[in-house]
């Protein structure tokens, strides 16, 4: 008996031992695939002051969080788009997202669902009501909680203002509750809607009524809650090591002022002061010396790219890039050439939003732009391929997008039929960028040293860096020469996640 008895013992204990084996990934692969992907999947709904677009640079307050918190752990992000409470709250429980960092509120309720980060700041509820001055009737405005007995508040439904509601009308008598609508619309939308009379009061965090006041000043919000809330990110029950590195990471931000600093910049000051501070990353035409935009003007004028009249075009970029059309305020345009990219995409395997990606990080949308290199317009074509599409600088917008969309063609038939054509896109650009010779040399590399040469990221992308060192660029697989690789994998990189702001930001 004895024998079996250690053997029973055993067999339970070998089974246990695999189960846990089975199921101790869960955490990582499920809810921290970040450790082993270096990848993190967040949530994050569109926004008047979290995450927008302003001349075609994506910016918010969850945004520059997202961007710090990957510079932390040293991973890359991608951001899916979050159309209301509950489908957030079902991503985050499928394993679909790693984080929701979309302003929740702490509450007991949730608790019990997700794991809260520490909070990142703290914000009282507001109730959203038109002035005294744009009302017809004096006696639609409220001054107290009580005022607003039998009339109807609208609140983001499954939000902690419902909850704030419903706790509000418990002690009291039917007679004397608030009526509650329940709503899909986000807090943005709810303001919205009120400061164009089309609602009467909604409940709101009190920070997104203060930002939305500069640029309607119709509406009020004095009436507030006692009660201060605190706003994390959210995270699944079993996350906790993703949980502790946020932590980690948020304690970091509150030592250094960063938190601060960045509700200063989206909350409490104009929008129009707010994006004064979008980093342009390009200073292509005003670092470059006199003399050498003198010489530069000759040169393009003698190439036929540059007229004698077009000097305006070189010394006034700074002016001109200053009268630049605005995006529309709805958040759904992303430059004045929305339409042309639309049209042109067509003609290539390309969404419009990736075209317009590349623009951006070519000119910033500035068609009169050239380059201390030489190249010009929005689609910084050097003078050699300038002159190939017939591109000069007083070229339209279309013209030059249009020579683009051309030049992108060219490429793409030039690549070997092997890469698979999700993969094509990432060759494009970085042949756009650095020539095709160069990416068919970090192909060859790539395949002689053991990587995939029709996958870009981390494997063509990883030779075309080295393509920078001696002993690469001087290999028998490599035909072209030196390249400065770094700067056309930086370029897709950027690029790509442009690519994806867009995506969430403009239809």
């Amino acid at each position: 008996m004895k024998p079996r008895f250690l053997y029973l013992i055993l067999a339970v204990t070998l089974s246990w031992f695999c189960a846990c084996k089975e199921q101790a990934p869960q955490e990582n692969t499920g809810f921290c695939r970040f450790l082993h992907e270096k990848c993190l999947y967040v949530t994050l709904e569109s926004g008047s002051a979290d995450y927008f677009l302003y001349r075609g640079q994506p910016m918010g307050f969850e945004l520059e969080l997202i961007e710090s918190f990957a510079a932390f752990t040293g991973c890359r992000f991608v951001i899916l788009p979050g159309e209301s409470i509950a489908s957030q709250l079902k991503m985050l429980e499928e394993g679909k997202t790693d984080i929701i960092a979309s302003n929740l509120n702490i509450t007991r309720s949730r608790q019990l669902s997700v794991a809260f980060s520490h909070p990142i700041y703290h914000s009282k509820q507001a109730l959203v009501q038109l002035a005294p001055a744009y009302l017809s009737d004096s006696a639609v405005y409220v001054d107290s909680w009580e005022a607003l007995s039998q009339r109807e508040v609208s609140v983001r439904k499954n939000s902690v203002f419902e909850e704030s509601l419903l706790a509000y009308n418990l002690p009291l008598p039917k007679n004397r509750r608030i009526r509650i609508h329940r709503s899909s619309r986000t807090e943005d939308e709810l303001i919205q809607a009120v400061s164009q009379g089309k609602l009467s009061y909604s409940l709101v965090s009190c920070n997104k009524a203060a930002h939305w006041a500069f640029t309607r000043p119709q509406i009020d919000f004095h009436l507030q809650s006692d009660h201060v809330q605190p706003i994390a990110w959210a995270m699944h029950l079993k996350a906790d090591t993703l949980q502790e590195l946020v932590n980690r990471w948020i304690d970091s931000l509150s030592a250094t002022g960063t938190v601060d600093y960045l509700y200063h910049k989206y909350y409490e000051i104009a929008p129009e002061k707010t994006v004064r501070s979008v980093k342009s990353g390009f200073t292509k035409m005003d670092s470059v010396s006199f003399r050498r935009r003198m010489a530069q003007r000759e040169m393009l004028i003698e190439e036929g790219l540059l007229d004698e009249s077009d000097s305006a075009f070189i010394f006034d970029i700074k002016r001109k890039s200053t009268r630049m059309n605005p995006v529309m305020v709805d958040g759904r345009s992303i430059s004045p050439y929305d339409r042309l990219f639309k049209k042109h995409s067509r003609q290539i395997p390309w969404d419009w939003r990736l075209l317009a990606a590349l623009v951006y990080q070519e000119s910033q949308f500035e068609s009169h732009l050239v380059s201390k290199k030489g190249a010009i317009g929005l689609m910084q074509m050097i003078p050699a391929t300038a002159r190939r599409y017939g591109i000069t600088v007083r070229s339209s917008a279309e013209d030059q997008i249009e020579a683009g969309v051309k030049y992108i063609r060219a490429i793409y038939r030039s690549l070997p039929e092997e890469i698979a054509a999700e993969e094509q896109v990432y060759f494009v650009l970085a042949a756009y960028n650095i020539g095709l010779g160069h990416i068919l040399d970090a192909r060859r590399l790539a395949a002689k040293y053991g990587a995939d040469p029709n996958r870009w990221y981390d494997n063509v992308e990883t030779y075309l860096k080295l393509k920078s060192r001696p002993e690469y660029h001087r290999d028998t697989a490599s035909r072209n020469g030196y390249a400065n690789g770094l700067q056309a994998v930086d370029f897709v990189r950027k690029i790509d996640e442009r690519y994806m702001h867009y995506r969430n930001l403009a239809q």
